[in-house]
């Protein structure tokens, strides 16, 4: 196989076989072909676009570049992946309470990636949690405990890593045929038996017109179903944060007031919603729509999840308590409303920016992370408001920070739009 051949079909709108893709994507793993080639056919694809057998060609190929993890006999196996958004700390809630109601969950995650945040930095602000665990302990505590949490090891789709990193420098992370490969390249070498999407659309989404949000859940789906695992997706908003915190050590305390029981309505509706889809595709025998909710919800209410979270931050060398003590941010300002009326919330994708601008996200690989930093809501969002009124706190690490991120947040208020409905639509 030449490269400059495959190149040239890319260019052309031209299929090739599953063996040269195949072949393209060990030999990116390898090292083999330069970047300036592997940037060209990106490129080409991402202009040209890849059918739906192509897409699911390079899917597995990815897959296959690196291992398929092999598991035991035991209770399905399923995972779920977000397309990201601001505050969406539902893995958090969701893996231990999939697991508690009897199925296998190994969740592969992801850092903060732009505006939005990523499952492994709030992870990471619980002292000693581990997150990088090598693929064989990540089997184990799986096997043992029924959940486990973690980064891509190397082992794991290696191409993907390559091909991401060049589809971020190339401007070509938007194609929806190159996003399904690189997330279902990673989903597939977990070998799950379902898997569970929430793509997000809305003003904070990379997806913001619900078309394309459709579009891409569609092609998650689809192309998941022909490998041969049972899947779903929810298609569900972003146009305002999810849930009342935002930063990584503010959304770890909002998830545990959930598994305790309690904390923001949305949060909860969504991850009862989306545990309770995976208990339906793994167990469709045993679970009709409404008995599964009841049952996921059930077990978010009696602290099983709770408990099976402690479990597995403990299995991970994590320290609740010490979390549960860290100092706060050593400045909290308040933001309040500039004007009265119906307050309709904070334009995700600018609170989004501001906590990442504070240090609670990433601009390179090698930055590090703050993880006292973020935003904090108080007031409802639909409450009737007066100039003056306290809308919310910023977190900072220092006066100019808050003052900054304060004027920033402050300024993307929505006033008196219609609510929009969390989720809004299913595949």
């Amino acid at each position: 196989m030449r490269i400059t051949d495959l190149i040239a079909a890319a260019r052309d709108g031209k299929g090739v076989s599953r063996e040269e893709l195949r072949l393209f994507t060990s030999r990116v793993a390898a090292g083999e072909i330069p970047d300036y080639q592997v940037a060209a056919w990106l490129m080409a694809a991402y202009i040209k676009g890849l059918s739906r057998d192509g897409t699911l060609a390079l899917t597995l190929a990815m897959r296959d570049s690196g291992t398929v993890i092999e598991w035991d006999e035991g209770p399905p196996l399923a995972d779920k992946h977000s397309t990201g958004g601001v505050g969406d700390k539902i893995s958090l809630i969701l893996a231990p309470l999939a697991a508690c109601c009897g199925l296998r969950v190994p969740m592969i995650s992801g850092r903060s990636l732009g505006h939005t945040g990523g499952t492994l930095d709030k992870l990471g602000s619980i002292p000693g949690m581990d997150v990088s665990l090598p693929l064989f302990r990540f089997i184990e505590l799986v096997t043992e405990n029924g959940v486990a949490m973690s980064g891509q090891t190397d082992d794991l789709a290696p191409a993907d890593r390559k091909l991401y990193a060049l589809r971020d420098s190339t401007s070509t992370v938007t194609s929806i045929p190159l996003i399904c490969a690189s997330i279902l390249s990673k989903k597939l070498a977990e070998n799950t038996d379902v898997l569970v999407f929430d793509v997000k659309t809305g003003k904070g989404a990379f997806m913001e017109d619900e078309t394309a949000a459709g579009e891409l859940a569609d092609q998650l789906t689809g192309i998941a179903r022909e490998a041969g695992v049972k899947a779903a997706a929810m298609i569900t908003s972003m146009d305002h944060p999810l849930g009342m915190k935002v930063g990584n050590a503010l959304e770890v305390q909002e998830s545990l007031d959930v598994l305790r029981g309690s904390g923001p309505e949305d949060v909860r509706y969504l991850s009862v919603s989306l545990a309770a889809r995976m208990l339906r595709l793994a167990m469709p025998d045993s679970y009709d729509e409404a008995g599964a909710e009841r049952y996921c919800l059930q077990r978010l209410e009696d602290g099983s999840a709770f408990r099976k979270f402690v479990v597995m931050v403990e299995s991970q060398g994590g320290d609740l308590g010490a979390f549960e003590t860290l100092p706060p941010a050593p400045v909290i300002m308040e933001v309040r409303a500039s004007r009265s009326g119906l307050w309709s919330g904070m334009n995700a994708y600018v609170v989004g920016e501001a906590v990442r601008e504070l240090g609670g996200g990433r601009y390179c690989v090698e930055q590090g992370i703050r993880p006292d930093v973020g935003w904090e809501q108080l007031t409802a969002v639909g409450a009737d408001v007066s100039a003056g009124d306290i809308l919310g706190l910023v977190h900072a690490a220092s006066e100019d920070d808050a003052l900054t991120a304060s004027r920033r947040i402050e300024s993307s208020s929505c006033w008196d739009e219609p609510g929009q409905p969390l989720v809004r639509g299913a595949v």
